[in-house]
């Protein structure tokens, strides 16, 4: 679904500039130049989120908000004001304001995604949640944040940063307020928190909460019966939003394909409107034809890449499908993995330059 947003602006030059760049982030823009306007035009067609300028020549920003807020059809919209910098002494959010947020002029497009992306995806507002890694450029990329309930799959080969996307989501999610399940055949208890605090992704609190579990596995002495097994594990984790396996490679070394396939469906089974499984798999764990049809059965499927350019080795990902998600996808982005920062993402251009 494409979201709407009521931009309130009487600067003709300010609302084309940001109009152009929200419609090319892909939403859709309606416009009024005073408040009054503005709040007939959101009873009319109710908008997901409404931007609102300081200086409107009818009627005061705050005063606007509170209107919007006294009507059944715009009560819960989420709205940002836009103010100039030497009037940033005299905003207020909560208290007795009513507007959500703000952006000082001028922004960028990502500081524009930065405020936009959590109040569309704030599921105290909205019916579809979505599964967040904490950064809002990258959800970006991401077409805006898996659905929850979605089954994905994440592949890669070896060092392409599989398990930094998965800690980056774990973050993110634990953030949103989340409870989480993590099988992993790569790391300990230890070693996982460790890497996630060289990241600053510290998740001590979380575990003390018990909003995450983490829960190390030996598959080698299960042979083929590790992927039932994993699959027992993940069923009993009913309370969880979320189930992360990283990785299944080693679960699956001694089994079929059709063992396999029938680990993924089961999984699929066991998603839903509260719940999600995300997988990582090395990509040449399986053959072409089965990953295909996994990649298929999937609602998600995210694919890294290293390549060599010049020098450097660099990291890449792949959106390669999210089922209901804001955006378009189809998304290809490079990366690097930062102590203390994460990941961050790097123009292409930049790269390759």
């Amino acid at each position: 679904m494409e979201h709407t947003i009521l931009l309130v602006d009487s600067n003709s030059e300010s609302v084309r500039a940001n109009k152009g760049m929200l419609e090319q982030e892909g939403y859709e823009v309606v416009t009024a130049t005073a408040g009054r306007p503005a709040l007939q035009k959101a009873l009319e067609n109710p908008p997901q989120l409404v931007m609102i300028d300081t200086s409107l020549p009818d009627i005061g920003w705050n005063e606007l908000s509170r209107a919007f807020r006294a009507e059944k059809a715009t009560e819960k919209v989420p709205i940002i004001v836009l103010s100039s910098s030497v009037g940033l002494d005299n905003l207020m959010i909560g208290g007795e304001s009513y507007a959500d947020d703000f952006l000082i002029k001028p922004f960028s497009s990502l500081e524009l995604q930065q405020k936009v992306l959590p109040l569309l995806n704030d599921k105290t507002r909205q019916g579809r949640v979505v599964i967040s890694t904490g950064n809002a450029e990258l959800d970006l990329k991401m077409g805006g944040g898996i659905p929850l309930g979605s089954l994905t799959l994440i592949e890669g080969s070896s060092g392409a940063g599989k398990s930094v996307l998965v800690q980056q989501m774990i973050w993110g999610s634990l953030r949103n307020s989340f409870t989480l399940a993590v099988f992993t055949t790569e790391n300990t208890l230890k070693s996982l928190v460790h890497q996630m605090r060289s990241l600053s992704l510290d998740v001590l609190d979380y575990l003390l909460l018990n909003r995450l579990r983490i829960y190390p596995l030996e598959v080698a002495s299960m042979g083929a019966d590790a992927p039932q097994h994993l699959l027992e594990l993940i069923s009993k984790k009913a309370h969880c939003d979320l189930v992360f396996v990283d990785s299944l490679t080693s679960a699956i070394a001694q089994c079929s394909g059709e063992d396999v396939l029938r680990f993924f469906e089961s999984c699929k089974r066991l998603c839903g409107n509260r719940r999600s499984v995300m997988i990582v798999l090395h990509s040449h764990a399986i053959g072409g034809e089965l990953l295909i049809r996994l990649r298929s059965l999937c609602d998600a499927h995210l694919q890294l890449h290293t390549e060599q350019v010049g020098d450097k080795l660099v990291r890449t990902m792949e959106v390669s499908k999210i089922r209901g998600a804001d955006k378009t996808t189809g998304n290809i982005v490079s990366f690097e993995v930062e102590p203390g920062w994460g990941m961050r993402l790097v123009p292409i251009n930049k790269v390759r330059g």
